[in-house]
């Protein structure tokens, strides 16, 4: 078992990846600030991060993120870290689970506007 913090292992994951802020924020569909804030441990990483790695990155493994044991990396036989983040999840009171998937819609709407917005401004540009 690891002494580091969820959120040092957070900034392991995304600098083994070779990923900046901004491109590790998009892949877990949280914003850049957040992220920016989570790893100069001025919040907690949230529910919706942790969802977001573990969509992003499969090969990651979950019960390492979450409490040190076993190895970064997920071997052949581990369960799948989708898995885990919905028995996490499911184990949460109805209230907080509609939390949790509120605060992901929103961010993936957010994204998604961003994203429309760059599109517009490409275009423009051309």
């Amino acid at each position: 078992m690891t002494n580091k913090s969820i959120t040092d292992k957070i900034i392991e994951i995304r600098k083994y990846k070779k990923l900046s802020q901004k491109d590790f924020a998009c892949k877990t569909m949280i914003s850049p600030s957040t992220l920016s804030e989570v790893e100069s441990k001025k919040i907690n990483p949230s529910s919706a991060l942790l969802v977001g790695i573990a969509n992003a990155f499969d090969d990651i493994n979950i019960e390492w993120l979450l409490t040190g044991n076993g190895e970064m990396f997920k071997s052949e036989g581990s369960e799948s870290a989708r898995m885990k983040i919905i028995d996490l999840i499911e184990s949460l009171s109805e209230e907080r689970q509609k939390e949790i998937l509120s605060s992901i819609i929103e961010k993936r709407r957010i994204y998604d506007i961003e994203d429309f917005m760059a599109q517009l401004m490409q275009r423009d540009m051309l």
